[in-house]
């Protein structure tokens, strides 16, 4: 039985889709786990396709040779639209990544090194930086949110509540730091490499609220002392946030 966990088994799989389904388009990136070495026996295949023009970008969710695969569709018009207007206002370039660091299966040329070209330039100016507003809401959500968890007595709710500001914590690291953040796997893989030990604080502390709720508590508030230090501390007092004055139902008639 061919082992389809390899990387060249998984290029032949990925470069049989592309030219039996596919057989227009200019590049096709494999990104993801298989781009960085990470990939697991089950791990899917991410595959970026690029067209002289779609109507829409898309994606698709689908099995080739008995392994998944996430498509991702787009021409350069799309691209740099999802990636500009949509991912980088939240810190999270994730096609810009797939381009960067993975492999363009189809012959070289003119479009894709223009892909490169504009995935490499997004990805070196890093993401838009955090205004004073931004940062008050994530200092208020935070504090907000480590005072829920000294607080708590029931293990779950800790647990849950320590989730959150593991996620938040770690956003806020990068993002402070003018370095594009994740979701899920990624965010920790992005802060292991941009500052191991505020990661083995945060991963060490999420596991202790598990194992040790009372010494949890602790190593959660150190790595939040930490992290919120250089934008200005915890914030509770003094924190104000108006809603929009449109926001509001028409009187009843």
């Amino acid at each position: 039985m061919t082992d389809i966990s390899t990387y060249d088994a998984i290029r032949a799989i990925a470069l049989r889709l592309v030219r039996e389904r596919y057989p227009t388009a200019v590049a096709a990136i494999i990104g993801g786990s298989f781009a960085t070495g990470r990939q697991t026996p089950t791990s899917d295949i991410d595959l970026l396709l690029l067209f002289d023009h779609v109507d829409c970008a898309w994606r698709d969710t689908l099995v080739a040779e008995g392994r998944t695969v996430e498509l991702f569709a787009h021409d350069m018009a799309t691209f740099t639209y999802f990636c500009k207007e949509i991912d980088a206002p939240g810190g999270k370039v994730p096609l810009v990544m797939m381009v960067v660091e993975g492999e363009n299966i189809l012959a070289p040329g003119a479009q894709h090194a223009q892909l490169l070209a504009l995935a490499q330039a997004i990805a070196a100016a890093g993401p838009p930086l955090l205004d004073v507003e931004n940062l008050q809401r994530r200092r208020y959500a935070i504090t907000t949110a480590l005072e829920d968890l000294v607080d708590s007595v029931h293990p779950g709710e800790a647990l849950a509540v320590a989730c959150q500001l593991y996620e938040a914590l770690a956003d806020l690291h990068l993002r402070a730091a003018g370095v594009w953040s994740g979701g899920g796997k990624h965010l920790f893989r992005r802060l292991q490499a941009f500052d191991a030990a505020v990661a083995g604080q945060l991963d060490g502390a999420l596991r202790l609220v598990a194992s040790d709720l009372p010494a949890g508590q602790r190593a959660f508030g150190q790595v939040a002392g930490a992290v919120l230090a250089p934008v200005g501390g915890p914030l509770l007092e003094g924190f104000t946030l108006p809603a929009p004055a449109h926001w509001r139902s028409a009187p009843a008639a």
